[in-house]
């Protein structure tokens, strides 16, 4: 059972990328590591899709380092067709978002951050959507649409480093948010 994780970043966050490739690596042995710099979230993970070898696909901010048994835990909930919700957390271990990021377990969730999932589940739900800041929302929405709730998931919990978005414009969210009112008009959502 192999693991690709998908990293798209924008290159000046080389520091928190080499924190978060390192984590990967000490916690799932052999991963696939894959990066790719200067796309969108969302265009930055369609591009590693088609070169991913792995079973599974995790899709990973450059700024997020995977705490021990996080795989095991959200492989346990894709496997039983449940979408993992992962929990972030800051340095000192407190939930980055509380309220969000200690959410009981299993309990139902409206969104993720990032997903565990298969070739086959992304071949079902699609591609992501060109943007940073909607993508999460969108594909969590298609994932719902298509079957695999979101839930809450002990133990698939990340550090968050907290990186800078100097790129971030409002011209940039402008730009996101209509690709994401787009991608509800392609699928007939008011």
């Amino acid at each position: 059972m192999k693991l690709s994780v998908l990293i798209p970043t924008v290159g000046d966050r080389e520091d928190m990328l080499a924190q978060t490739e390192a984590g990967f690596r000490a916690t799932v042995p052999g991963c696939e590591i894959l990066i790719v710099y200067g796309y969108t979230w969302g265009e930055g993970l369609n591009q590693l899709v088609g070169v991913a070898q792995g079973d599974y696909w995790y899709t990973s901010c450059d700024d997020t380092v995977p705490l021990p048994g996080w795989f095991e835990k959200a492989r346990s909930f894709t496997d039983d067709h449940l979408t993992p919700c992962p929990r972030y957390l800051n340095p000192d271990g407190s939930p980055l978002k509380p309220g969000w990021d200690d959410m009981p377990h299993g309990e139902p969730v409206d969104w993720a951050r990032a997903y565990l999932l298969t070739p086959a589940i992304y071949n079902e739900v699609g591609p992501f959507i060109d943007a940073t800041w909607y993508c999460d929302i969108d594909y969590s929405e298609r994932l719902v649409r298509a079957g695999y709730p979101i839930l809450a998931c002990d133990g698939f919990a990340f550090t968050h480093l907290g990186g800078e978005r100097s790129w971030r414009t409002n011209e940039v969210d402008v730009r996101e948010e209509a690709a994401y009112r787009e991608s509800h008009r392609r699928q007939g959502i008011v």
